[in-house]
């Protein structure tokens, strides 16, 4: 863990929102009321919202589930990082906040793919990340500088999400425009050259709008070589309606990273461990490089009808690209190791660009029958996704060098040919309900569904070192798959204190999940998983403090795997599983 040395921050003033504050002064210059020859009856006005609060890390509510939810009623194992709790801890990253959520580990490399690699609850969640509920599906490593706080579910969630979230997903959530004006900078440096500053400006520009802008740079050095992490980001959002029946906001979020990347030391095949060496032995190149950008435009819009009916559609255009250039380093023999033994390198090369447009409405109702009061969602989700992939190698060699003696600033010449070329496209929709009863004030129950139809088209494009066409590496394939998602629970809630539930979740992975298809696994359905879930939740000491525990058992039923008697062909016969408990207390 670095050590930040030290940390500034400059608080702007805060002010009530005229209509709040027009109410309060009337209120406070309204006649006594112990003389009845003046007495004055004002009209009740009622101020509702969510107070900002300091110094607090307990979150009551979320909207991981899509729609507005006490995490009690939630029958899963929910997780939440709020901004106060990133702030004091210094977590500049995504990756940095979930080290407070227990069950999740990191991945870093595996499979080709670079940035976020999150593993919840032994699934990889590298296409079940989120930002504002809607699908975040780049390679790139996510700051927090826009983050308001960060969400986890935990279990099978297609329901929710559709395709994917085995173990679970991750939810940022961004900031978004406030009725205050606010004024927030801070700057944080450390060992190892880190520099980091971030801005957080709100300003009303009317009664009920207001625009908002964060900023961050960070520059982040290691103790191993050269190798380094710098980016910079800007989230401007404006906000129309704030207060009001209707409500648009509009928000533009970009990030760009200029990496030098750290493939770690070198696994010793003899020993199973990596390579015994001091840690800052660096066997990567002064030379090497990873490049993203991400860039996510959203307009959302919501009515709220009154009744406890309100209408939410939110569109969002992303585009995320990369071009990454690594060095991975392997031994040329595991045989006798020493100081003098040859450090083999190879450049993994690759770029790529992912899009997509999606597309997301979400109509909540509250009503009641008989006894029974329901919290109905109904949602239709619509998206299309497009990866554009290419790999590469180097006209010339990559230099070796030792165990013992590494040189990063040996030269390499990184004229590179493509020697592959692959695109996805994929359109999906998606159509869900969800009930959420209050059979009486100690029971609820949850029950969902959701139709998915996912459609994705394949092509790659093998070439040579003069660039002509290899005929063996070329093929075009396509998949479409229909699968329904299931989500129920029932919750037991004897107090204001305790919470019980037991769930079921079922979730799928199709073929092409990761935007690839081979001539194997285009003729496979989807893998299937069910989440099977019973926990408790409780709130102690008057609320400033709260206890979590569940047990699990995640089933996937059909697991990819290769014939033994024909690599060609892939068959669903592999079953795996992951069970266990896990717990966690948070302090107010």
């Amino acid at each position: 863990m670095k050590n930040r040395l030290m940390r500034s921050e400059y608080l702007g003033q805060h002010k009530l929102p005229a209509s709040v504050a027009a109410g309060m002064l009337a209120v406070a210059l309204s006649p006594a009321t112990g003389r009845s020859e003046s007495t004055q009856t004002l009209d009740t006005v009622t101020v509702e919202g969510d107070a900002p609060v300091r110094g607090t890390y307990k979150t009551e509510t979320s909207t991981i589930g899509k729609i507005k939810q006490k995490l009690r009623d939630i029958p899963q194992s929910v997780s939440v990082v709020n901004q106060q709790l990133m702030q004091d801890q210094g977590a500049a990253t995504m990756k940095e906040a979930l080290r407070n959520v227990p069950g999740i580990t990191f991945a870093a490399g595996e499979g080709g793919r670079t940035g976020d690699q999150v593993v919840i609850r032994g699934f990889s969640a590298a296409t079940d990340t989120y930002r504002d509920g809607m699908r975040d599906i780049g390679q790139y490593n996510r700051d927090a500088f826009n983050d308001e706080r960060v969400e986890v579910l935990k279990g099978a969630s297609s329901m929710l999400f559709g395709r994917g979230s085995t173990g679970g997903v991750v939810n940022q959530v961004s900031k978004s425009p406030l009725l205050n004006d606010k004024l927030e900078a801070d700057f944080t440096t450390g060992t190892h050259d880190y520099q980091r500053v971030t801005a957080d400006i709100n300003q009303m520009t009317g009664e009920h709008s207001a625009v908002r802008l964060n900023l961050m740079d960070t520059h982040d050095g290691s103790d191993r070589g050269a190798a380094k992490n710098t980016r910079w980001g800007v989230a401007p959002s404006v906000a129309f309606g704030l207060g009001e029946p209707t409500t648009l906001t509009l928000s533009y979020f970009h990030q760009e990273e200029d990496n030098v990347p750290d493939y770690g030391v070198p696994y010793n095949a003899n020993t199973h461990q990596p390579l015994n060496v001091a840690r800052d032995r660096f066997y990567g190149l002064d030379s090497d490089y990873e490049k993203t950008s991400a860039d996510i435009v959203t307009a959302k819009l919501s009515h709220d009808f009154g009744d406890g009916t309100e209408l939410t559609n939110q569109l969002r255009y992303n585009r995320f690209w990369r071009d990454v250039n690594p060095t991975a380093p392997r031994p040329a023999s595991s045989n006798n190791l020493s100081a003098d033994s040859i450090m083999r390198r190879s450049k993994p090369l690759r770029s790529g660009a992912d899009q997509s447009w999606n597309n997301q409405t979400d109509l909540t109702q509250s009503f009641t029958t008989g006894a029974i009061k329901h919290t109905l969602l109904s949602g239709l989700e619509l998206s299309y996704e497009q990866s554009d992939t290419s790999r590469y190698a180097l006209y010339g060699t990559v230099p070796t060098t030792t165990v013992g003696n590494p040189n990063a600033a040996d030269p390499v010449n990184l004229s590179r040919y493509r020697t592959s070329n692959t695109t996805f496209d994929a359109n999906n929709i998606g159509v869900y309900a969800m009930d959420t009863l209050e059979l009486n004030p100690r029971w609820k129950a949850v029950f969902g569904t959701r139709f998915d139809r996912f459609s994705g088209d394949y092509s790659t494009h093998g070439y040579n070192r003069d660039g002509s066409v290899n005929g063996n590496n070329t093929y075009d394939l396509s998949r479409t798959d229909r699968v329904w998602s299931w989500r129920g629970g029932l919750i037991w809630q004897p107090d204001f204190v305790q919470s019980y539930y037991a769930s079921y979740g079922t979730s799928f992975n199709p073929s092409g999940e990761t935007y690839a298809l081979d001539k194997g696994t285009s003729k496979v359905d989807p893998e299937k998983n069910r989440n099977i879930e019973v926990g408790a939740k409780w709130d102690v000491l008057d609320g400033d403090a709260s206890l979590r525990a569940a047990l699990f058992r995640i089933e996937k039923t059909n697991e990819r795997n290769t014939d033994p008697d024909d690599t060609s062909v892939v068959v669903l016969s592999g079953k795996r599983h992951t069970r266990g408990w896990n717990w966690k207390a948070m302090a107010a």
